[in-house]
């Protein structure tokens, strides 16, 4: 009953991706990590993908719904379709949660190579967080700190920019000031780890894909904070994956043989409390 009383914001996402290859790829493999789940913060009422082949689904590691898509004919484009429907609790009491879903949280200490912290992150680190153990109020701090450090300049770094390389810049993307708050914690045996979602950015029918982080606490709780805006997770955040890093976490991974050089267009939107009007004119620009 206590549920239902918490303020929600209902959205519908859809997330459209569009491939197109120079020449025929003859084989490819993609592994989608496209499907929200319920819990933590929110709750899906339905989600779906269409795709030219059938999925595979699977649950990984880390518990994130999964689906495996192979093509074996030739093609020259593709197109990925996500539709869906989730409520996101708006209080950001809703995005602390337990550590006990199965998984222990010490599986988040480990570094990667996207997450592996130099001399300079590590004391870095070191003035905002002591022992092993992170309050919330460190861990505010901190996320202040890797915003201030880490300026937000798009186009400024590549997905295969480590923590490190985004610290020594001073600048990158919300997946960079992701890695460098994970860099900060596991350098300190905190347990953090990498999520992949969506952002609404206010802004009528736009909705971003976007980065952020779950952190550890002292209150041995998992604290969802998004460090690009500084501030815990809200009813703007919906949740797609978790992982060690963006590797881990990230929408789609995948390779494939042929196709020569690839263009990708990706839409993302959103229509809160089930604005009709809005979804219908950008059905219409889509099919344009």
């Amino acid at each position: 009953a206590l549920q239902n009383q918490k303020a929600v914001m209902r959205y519908e996402i859809l997330h459209n991706t569009h491939y197109e290859y120079e020449t025929p790829v003859s084989y490819l493999i993609q592994l989608l990590r496209l499907t929200p789940r319920s819990g933590a913060g929110q709750n899906v009422i339905n989600w779906s993908i269409g795709a030219p082949t059938r999925l595979q689904p699977q649950v990984d590691v880390f518990g994130n719904h999964t689906h495996v898509m192979t093509i074996t004919q030739p093609i020259t484009a593709l197109d990925v379709n996500v539709r869906g429907v989730v409520e996101v609790n708006e209080d950001a009491s809703g995005h602390r949660f337990s550590g006990m879903d199965g998984i222990s949280p010490y599986i988040f200490t480990q570094a990667t190579p996207f997450t592996e912290a130099d001399a300079e992150l590590t004391d870095f680190a070191k003035q905002y967080i002591s022992g092993t153990q992170i309050s919330e109020a460190q861990a505010l701090r901190l996320m202040q700190a890797v915003h201030e450090k880490i300026v937000y300049t798009t186009g400024s770094t590549q997905v295969t920019t480590t923590a490190a390389q985004a610290f020594a810049q001073g600048q990158g993307v919300c997946q960079d000031q992701a890695h460098v708050f994970l860099a900060c914690a596991r350098a300190l045996g905190i347990p953090a780890r990498y999520i992949s979602g969506y952002l609404n950015t206010g802004d009528i029918g736009h909705v971003a894909s976007h980065a952020w982080i779950d952190v550890y606490t002292d209150a041995h709780e998992w604290l969802s904070i998004d460090i690009t805006n500084t501030c815990i997770t809200d009813g703007r955040h919906c949740r797609l994956a978790i992982g060690r890093d963006y590797d881990s976490a990230c929408p789609v991974r995948g390779t494939r043989m042929g196709g020569g050089t690839e263009s990708m267009a990706a839409h993302v939107y959103v229509s809160a409390q089930g604005d009709v009007n809005v979804y219908e004119q950008f059905l219409k620009q889509q099919q344009q």
